[in-house]
């Protein structure tokens, strides 16, 4: 039987993986979350990863993979933590990952089936990306802090993601 503290355990490892990943492909984090009231975009939530991308454009292929990556980098986080693969398309608590994940690669891989396997291909990557010793160990910090603090600011966040995150693209 799964506990609150499972729960917030788990919200801790799912945005530690937005963070580390959208750090680490070079944005800036603003603020991680442990919960977050629904806004104009998206629902109420366990948690919440704000990335500064800086100036954007859709069109640019690696700007639109890498936001990508950061979408699906907090399902993938607490797949690893959980011992469980997940698909986060049937997966209730990552469905909303998945769809924004989906909407965003739409004009990449327009037709359903190649934008799925576009997509699960990306799951992999990131799987075998964040199961590395050192990237799991930024996404282990960055949970920590967040289970002992609920919300990290980006001056909180930078020490931290700094010292485990040396190379970014």
């Amino acid at each position: 039987m799964m506990t609150i503290d499972d729960d917030e355990t788990y919200t801790a490892y799912h945005e530690a993986g937005h963070a580390v990943i959208g750090y680490a492909l070079g944005g800036h984090i603003e603020s991680v979350g442990m919960y977050a009231e629904a806004d104009e975009w998206l629902p109420e939530r366990f948690g919440d990863c704000h990335v500064n991308w800086g100036p954007m454009d859709p069109h640019v292929d690696w700007q639109r993979q890498r936001e990508i990556l950061t979408i699906l980098a907090g399902p993938v986080a607490e797949m690893i933590y959980r011992s469980e693969k997940l698909h986060p398309a049937g997966f209730p608590p990552w469905q909303h990952d998945w769809h924004w994940a989906w909407q965003r690669s739409a004009t990449w891989a327009p037709q359903p089936g190649p934008r799925r396997v576009l997509l699960e291909s990306l799951i992999v990557w990131l799987h075998a990306h964040l199961s590395r010793d050192d990237c799991w160990a930024a996404v282990a910090a960055v949970a920590d802090e967040l289970l002992a603090h609920e919300y990290l600011d980006s001056d909180q966040l930078a020490d931290t993601l700094a010292f485990w995150i040396r190379d970014r693209v």
